[in-house]
C-alpha cells in the first residue's frame, strides 16, 4: 500500500526483516480485529472490564507499538498520522451506523493518547523491535 508515494504497509518497505509477511499479516490481523470490534452492534462487544477510554488507548498503543517496529524511524510521524485517521474514520463510522455505537471525540483523544504514548517508545529506543527478535534467531 503507498501512501504519498511511502510504502509503509508492505512487506518490502523493510527489506531486512526475514518474516516480513508475518510481521505485516500479524499487524493487519490487529487492525481487522480492531475494525471489527468498533464496528459490530453494542451487544456484541465484548466486556473486558476496563475503562473504555482505557481500552481504546492500549488499542492504539499496540498497534502503533506493532507497526512501529516494522517501519523506519523516519516513518513515525507518517504512522502517527494514519493511526490518527484510522481512529477518526472509526469514531465517524460509529456514529453514522445506526448499530447502538456512538461517536465520541474521547475515544478519539484516547486513541491519540495511546499513539503518542507508542511514539515516546518507539523514539526512545522501542522501535526496531522486530529487527531485534529476529537478530536473536537469524544470525548473519
Amino acid at each position: 500500500m503507498s501512501v504519498s508515494g511511502l510504502q509503509i504497509a508492505h512487506p518490502r518497505a523493510t527489506p531486512s526483516l526475514r518474516l516480513a509477511r508475518f510481521w505485516w499479516g500479524v499487524g493487519w490481523a490487529m487492525v481487522l480485529y480492531i475494525t471489527i470490534s468498533c464496528l459490530e452492534p453494542a451487544r456484541y462487544v465484548p466486556n473486558l472490564h476496563l475503562w473504555d477510554k482505557a481500552e481504546h488507548a492500549l488499542g492504539f498503543f499496540g498497534m502503533s507499538v506493532w507497526f512501529g517496529g516494522l517501519v523506519r524511524r523516519g516513518r513515525y510521524p507518517l504512522l502517527a498520522v494514519l493511526m490518527l485517521v484510522f481512529g477518526g474514520a472509526i469514531e465517524i463510522a460509529q456514529g453514522t451506523m445506526g448499530l447502538g455505537r456512538d461517536a465520541d471525540i474521547k475515544d478519539w483523544l484516547a486513541d491519540s493518547v495511546g499513539i503518542g504514548a507508542a511514539l515516546g517508545l518507539l523514539y526512545l529506543g522501542l522501535g526496531g523491535w522486530a529487527r531485534r527478535i529476529e537478530g536473536l534467531f537469524f544470525r548473519a
